[in-house]
C-alpha cells in the first residue's frame, strides 16, 4: 500500500478543531473521552497547552498578578532568575513530574530550602492558573502541589510542635501570683 494513507477525523466537540489519528480506535477512545470531559466541563485541549511556561507567564498569568509592590517585585524576580531560565522554553503540558525533579535538584545547587519553597509555590501558582485557563489537565498541574513539593525547613512555623515556642525558646506562662 505504498502511497496510500488512512487517517481517521474526529469533529464535533464544541469550540475544539478537529483532530486526526492513524488508528480508527485511537480515534474512537479520545473522542469518548473527550465528549465526557466536555460533558463535565473538564475537557482541555491539549494543543492549547502547548504554549512555553515563558510565554503563559508573559501574557496570561503575569497581567493577572496585583499586590504589594515589593511583593510583586520578589515575585518577579523568582520567575525571571530561577523558573523562566529553567522551564521557560519547556510546553506546559510538557512540565511533568521528572522535569520538576530535575528543576528541584539544579535549584538545591543555590537555595536554601526557604528560598526553594517560595520558588516552588511561585511555579504552582502559574501551573494552577494554567489548569483553571484550561491549558493544563490535573495531572499536569497536580506535580508542582504533590509530594515532589520541598518540605518545609526544619524550624519553620509548620515544623514546630506547638505554639508555645517563640524565636527559638519557650514563652513564659502567666502565673496566678502578682510581685
Amino acid at each position: 500500500m505504498y502511497g496510500k494513507c488512512t487517517r481517521y477525523r474526529v469533529k464535533g466537540i464544541p469550540g475544539i478543531k478537529d483532530r486526526f489519528f492513524d488508528a480508527l480506535q485511537d480515534a474512537k477512545t479520545w473522542l469518548a473521552q473527550a465528549q465526557t470531559d466536555a460533558r463535565r466541563g473538564e475537557f482541555v485541549d491539549p494543543r492549547d497547552g502547548a504554549i512555553s511556561l515563558k510565554d503563559y507567564i508573559s501574557t496570561h498569568w503575569w497581567p493577572t498578578q496585583s499586590g504589594d509592590p515589593s511583593t510583586i517585585e520578589r515575585i518577579e524576580q523568582r520567575v525571571r532568575r530561577h523558573i523562566v531560565p529553567y522551564l521557560g522554553a519547556q510546553p506546559l503540558n510538557a512540565i511533568g513530574s521528572e522535569v520538576l525533579r530535575h528543576w528541584k535538584k539544579r535549584l538545591e545547587k543555590d537555595l536554601g530550602p526557604t528560598s526553594i519553597r517560595l520558588v516552588w509555590a511561585t511555579l504552582s501558582s502559574v501551573l494552577q492558573v494554567a489548569a483553571e485557563d484550561r491549558r493544563l489537565d490535573a495531572t499536569h498541574a497536580g506535580p508542582a502541589r504533590s509530594a515532589l513539593r520541598p518540605p518545609h525547613p526544619a524550624g519553620s512555623k509548620r515544623g514546630r510542635p506547638n505554639r508555645s515556642w517563640r524565636y527559638g525558646r519557650p514563652c513564659r506562662t502567666a502565673t496566678g501570683s502578682s510581685s
